[in-house]
């Protein structure tokens, strides 16, 4: 008989939560967010029997192999699950995107407004659109139609509240004809741009 999952060895990460009771110290402490619980929570909990095993047995009627594999928990916040889930995204962009050249942007917004996004959460879906638009705007002053794609992280480097965007576009465009023009991108601020969010929200 062979086992999976029932001497799971924990993950870097999870050793860092779990550590002198590091995690637990910290819920009790309060100020967490619900789905901040639900994801820490969910990735203590991954590869362990406490979301449950699957059993595989041999196809052949006198073989005495088993094997429990235990479950994972699916979530983005997981090293393990939100690897996954990160690889086959990019996998299927790929499929998706045209093959050309790409440049790499980030769209910032003022420190001062951090605090009212980090308490007003879904004006963030805002923050992408501003980027797009930005984007979209200067390029179709030039009659063409780039490739954009988007993703928003909340986060810096220190793990201190940064809301910002990284947007990738496409280095050209179709033209109103299908042709392909060569496209570039001056420094664009949104600055006014979100706080025309924030207006408009309140």
């Amino acid at each position: 008989m062979t086992r999976s999952g029932g001497d799971f060895q924990p993950r870097p990460l999870k050793r860092l939560f779990t550590a002198n009771q590091c995690w637990t110290s910290f819920l009790d402490a309060g100020g967490l967010r619900d789905i901040e619980v639900e994801a820490v929570t969910k990735m203590l909990a991954c590869g362990t029997r406490i979301l449950g095993v699957k059993k595989y047995n041999c196809d052949k009627p006198d073989c005495p192999h088993v094997r429990y594999v235990t479950n994972s928990c699916g979530s983005r916040a997981c090293p393990s699950c939100g690897k996954k889930a990160t690889d086959l995204w990019i996998a299927t962009q790929l499929n998706r995107l045209p093959d050309c050249d790409w440049v790499h942007l980030v769209f910032t917004l003022p420190d001062t407004l951090w605090p009212v996004f980090e308490s007003n959460r879904w004006l963030l879906n805002d923050v992408c659109r501003l980027a797009v638009e930005n984007l979209l705007y200067a390029a179709r002053k030039r009659g063409l139609e780039p490739g954009i794609f988007c993703a928003i992280h909340t986060y810096g480097r220190r793990l201190n509240w940064h809301p910002h965007v990284h947007v990738s576009v496409t280095c050209g465009g179709l033209n109103k004809h299908g042709q392909w023009k060569k496209l570039s991108f001056l420094k664009t601020r949104c600055v006014h741009g979100g706080c025309g969010i924030c207006g408009s929200s309140f």
